[in-house]
């Protein structure tokens, strides 16, 4: 039947039971609208006076545009940043929103999408009958049961809405391709879990918010059960949520595809009746062929193509395969309806047609229809209309209409769901699919049900000869407190061969109270008829106990759980297969100056082929007392095993000279905030080059202050000291080792793959008058990381600052330093750094300031070639204007004269000054013209015999709000 005379039938009838029956709410979405446009309107009319005033607050904008011009010796970056909303009420029930955002950012060498160009233009205008969208938007269909969709589109959509009824359409241009991903999880890990595992995808460059997680069948939701790093792929799950090798991960996303183009044609209707519910909806997602010819293909292609019957294609040339113009059509329609408050019926049609080439006619596709019922004598939860109540459910789903993307919300066939209930191997499912379901549940006294339920699932394909049958009785306690149910199950299963189980299952559940426990346990036992599994008998015993007990500001739930399965020829002879036996605990508490939170999970696993194995996952935070109080701070432990792909930071080379990160090669890093570098800093990316590791690692933070004179201390030197602490240690194995403490010395942290571990202790002492303050500072870092060519620094370091503020407009202050350096990367360094630096800062009219100022740095030490040293004095004035308000300028010119033996040194050494005599200009300039403006320029000149030459740089930026 033609998709349209379905919809015109199914609106007709929507009428017609209008005043027979009833429909209770459910979870769908409907119309997208603007829940206030009524109340808005109620109070416009109501508060006329008001009006004008209101007017100039309605229509709401903002955004920044930001210039950014660097001219280097090497050339010229220019970059800029767009971005612009506009929202809000334009006219009386006529709301707007609008963004653009532009980011005129090229993707670098590394393909990683947080270099990609973030670009975003949508306008949309919607009044309570009418909406209009154009530009990107995200189409969504999530009402119909039996297909769905997804998608990041550029294009336009409408919609009208009239009464219980609305109508959308869209139409749209995407570079995008859908993935579909399953695999199991590993014991232990939380996090780092990559995207693509379980598929052909070398690397993928997730669409932002485009995927949907399931776990073990269930639907998690985004920010609160997981997060997705899009720029590397990675899943982390969050909270009590720990996945071990039992359970299945199931990931749904879109992918970024430069070589393919795609049209999206969508439209959707829907009757939201008193009694009734109706949707409709249909899509095309196909190739642009139109695009591919003008960009893609050459007329060798085409004829390729057109010519094409399905086999693998034989190109000439050295180019990779073609890909052939593809499309896929899906349709469906959902009736819903009650009569006498509770009888229930939810009936569905869909149809599917897909092209795998649109442009040869001797190819096809797969095309089929499906079908979805259930009726239930009483739908409401506790049976309040009839004792007994009797359910009928099925589905019927045609080879050519199954696909992996594109499901709908019922999701029958999940793969988790045939495997745990059914015993059936969705790699040994194909051919159509048919389910049936039937069952019977009495109302009993005191909230109690007892109920059996019958299923049945095939093939209705000839060639598919598989089935199972599943029967359940059950006994049900529910009420607001607790609930507690037993049931007894039968699955009789041909897939690869015939299988029988029995099974008992036992949960039980306190839902209310302080004090709350729960448990479930099940037994099975499996009896497999085939001649080439010698174990065929087997039996499974799962456990799971705990208490969760809730207060006002806490709560704490510690779980047992087990799993024990054995195999034999036969039951008296059983050999245990599989144990598993594990903890998991989590406490949070949240006080006014206090909080806590923790996560442990432990699991020990027996496999009789592959021996004993442990994993864990922690986490620990503790965060106490505020900016008021005498002692705060925070602390925080982590532990893990993961499998993980490395993260690097990412530098994108730019024109010579225009760059602030410079590579020093004698040490082989990476070196920031230099005045003439061929890089930037993109952040942190993906090494795509490197495989996914297991991983075992541990970590501890820990900062705190201490504020004597907060304790009420009134008299001696305490009262004017504060004490204060920052530190970190990180460690990460890949070779095998297990990590329960970070590395706090070298010899520990060279043992492993990579890590760090730093802290600074500080003294502050304040004059009571504030006229001055000396402040110590003494630290250590130590860090390895995993490179090539090895990598591994220590550094010790000790810092005074004397501060003397007793004379007006004067400001004096006195820095020496000691640091001890130890590198080992393409060869052995170290060295000693003995510094000072003195400056006077003089307020003058006008807002002016002058401040002289003196540096000098010592520097001794050696490398595999012979000694290091260097000698650095520099002298400085800053002419500098400050109104605090508008405008701060200033004009640093320096001296710089550096003695060494040595032609080339390590760029910390001397901070990146040759040997010889630079002078160096910096002029700086910002002005916040107003709340909306702001303008920057800076330039940079060197020169001096230490100097290749004379080196510039201006940049000037530009940034508007508004």
């Amino acid at each position: 039947m033609p998709f349209f005379v379905v919809f015109i039938f199914l609106l007709a009838a929507s009428a017609w039971a209008g005043n027979y029956c009833k429909l209770s709410a459910d979870s769908i979405p409907t119309w997208r609208g603007v829940p206030f446009l009524k109340q808005n309107a109620e109070k416009l009319k109501a508060a006329d006076a008001e009006k004008a005033e209101r007017d100039t607050l309605r229509l709401k904008t903002s955004g920044s545009k930001t210039i950014q011009v660097t001219v280097g010796d090497g050339g010229t970056e220019v970059e800029q940043e767009l971005h612009l909303s506009v929202s809000g009420e334009a006219t009386d029930g006529v709301y707007i929103d609008a963004v653009l955002s532009d980011v005129g950012r090229e993707a670098g060498s590394e393909r990683t999408a947080t270099l990609r160009e973030v670009d975003e233009v949508h306008f949309r205008v919607e009044t309570e009958h009418l909406f209009l969208h154009l530009g990107d938007m995200t189409w969504k269909e999530s009402t119909l049961g039996l297909s769905g969709l997804e998608r990041a589109t550029l294009g336009v959509a409408a919609g009208v809405k009239a009464g219980h009824s609305r109508v959308r359409g869209a139409f749209g241009f995407d570079e995008l391709h859908s993935i579909h991903s399953t695999f199991q999880g590993v014991d232990g890990q939380q996090k780092g879990y990559l995207l693509s595992t379980g598929t052909s995808e070398a690397y993928v460059a997730v669409v932002p918010n485009s995927e949907t997680v399931f776990l073990n069948g269930v639907k998690l939701k985004r920010n609160e059960d997981y997060v997705v790093n899009y720029a590397g792929g990675v899943l982390d799950f969050l909270g009590a949520i720990i996945p071990g090798v039992e359970d299945e991960i199931r990931v749904e996303f879109d992918a970024y595809n430069s070589g393919g183009m795609q049209i999206l044609k969508a439209a959707d209707g829907s009757y939201r009746g008193k009694h009734l519910w109706l949707d409709v909806m249909g899509f095309e997602l196909s190739s642009d062929t139109a695009r591919l010819r003008r960009n893609t293909w050459t007329d060798e292609d085409r004829e390729l193509l057109k010519k094409d019957k399905g086999k693998k294609f034989e190109r000439p040339d050295s180019l990779g395969e073609l890909e052939r113009p593809w499309m896929l059509r899906r349709m469906g329609a959902r009736l819903r309806g009650q009569l006498w408050n509770h009888a229930y019926a939810d009936l569905e049609i869909g149809a599917s047609q897909a092209d795998t080439n649109t442009l040869s006619h001797q190819v096809g596709g797969p095309s089929g229809k499906a079908y979805r019922w259930f009726l239930s004598s009483d739908s409401t939860e506790m049976q309040r209309y009839s004792p007994i109540r009797v359910e009928f459910a099925g589905d019927y789903l045609q080879e050519g209409f199954i696909q992996k993307n594109y499901q709908g919300t019922d999701r029958n066939w999940d793969s988790y769901l045939l495997k745990e209930n059914w015993d059936l191997d969705t790699a040994q499912i194909a051919g159509s699919l048919r389910y049936d379901e039937i069952s019977l549940r009495l109302k009993l006294p005191a909230a109690y049900f007892l109920g059996m339920e019958w299923g049945y699932r095939r093939s209705l394909t000839e060639e598919e000869n598989w089935n199972s049958s599943r029967a359940r009785a059950f006994l049900l306690h529910k009420n607001n407190a607790t609930e507690s149910e037993i049931s007894f199950i039968r699955v009789v299963s041909f897939n690869a061969y015939e299988m029988e189980r029995y099974q008992g299952t036992a949960r039980a559940e306190v839902k209310t109270g302080m004090f709350r426990p729960f448990g479930s346990a099940a037994y099975g036992v499996w009896l497999k008829d085939s001649e080439e599994i010698q174990n065929d008998h087997s039996e499974k015993a799962d456990v799971k106990s705990g208490l969760n007990i809730v207060g006002e500001n806490w709560n704490t739930k510690g779980t047992l759980f087990g799993t024990r399965a054995r195999t034999g020829t036969s039951f008296k002879n059983l050999s245990d297969s599989l144990q598993i036996a594990g903890f998991e605990h989590s406490a949070n508490i949240s006080l006014r100056t206090f909080s806590f939170s923790h996560i442990l999970q432990y699991k020990r696993t027996i496999l009789d082929t592959a021996g004993s194995s442990n994993s864990w996952i922690s986490e620990e935070s503790l965060d106490w007392g505020n900016s008021n109080s005498p002692f705060s701070g925070r602390a925080s432990y982590r532990l893990g095993l993961t499998r993980e792909v490395p993260y690097v930071p990412i530098y994108k080379a730019v024109a010579p000279g225009t760059g602030d990160v410079k590579f020093d090669s004698l040490a082989g890093v990476f070196v920031e905030g230099v005045d003439n570098g061929d890089y930037v800093y993109e952040g942190m990316g993906r090494s795509d080059s490197a495989d996914a590791v297991r991983a075992s690692s541990a970590a501890m933070t820990l900062s705190f202050s201490l504020i004597p004179r907060a304790f009420g201390i009134r008299h001696g030197v305490l009262r004017d000291l504060e004490f204060s602490f920052d530190g970190e240690s990180e460690g990460r194995d890949t070779t095998g080792k297990n990590l329960f403490l970070p590395p706090f010395w070298n010899s520990k942290l060279r043992e492993l793959t990579s890590g760090l571990f730093n802290g600074e202790l500080s003294i502050l002492w304040n004059e009571v008058q504030n006229r001055g303050s000396i402040e110590y500072k003494v630290g250590t870092e130590s860090e390895k990381r995993n490179t090539s060519q090895g990598y591994f620094e220590n550094r010790i370091w000790h810092r005074l600052d004397f501060v003397y503020a007793g004379r007006k407009n004067e400001l004096w202050e006195l820095i020496p330093g000691l640091e001890i350096v130890k590198l080992e990367t393409f060869q052995k360094m170290d060295w000693k750094i003995y510094e000072a630096t003195a400056s006077w800062k003089r307020k003058l009219p006008l807002h002016f300031y002058v401040m002289p100022k003196g540096w000098i740095r010592k520097g001794d030490g050696k490398d595999e070639m012979g000694s290091l040293d260097a000698f650095l004095r520099q002298g400085a004035l800053v002419l500098g204007f400050d109104d605090e308000e508008m405008i701060h300028a200033e004009n640093e010119f320096s001296a710089t004269y550096v003695t060494t033996d040595n032609e080339i040194l390590p760029y910390q050494m001397v901070s990146g000054f040759g040997k010889g005599t630079t002078f160096r200009n910096a002029a700086t300039i910002t002005v916040d013209a107003n709340e909306y403006l702001s303008l920057g320029f800076s330039y940079v000149i060197r020169f001096g015999n230490a100097e290749s030459g004379v080196f510039q740089k201006m940049s000037m930026e530009a940034r508007a709000y508004f």
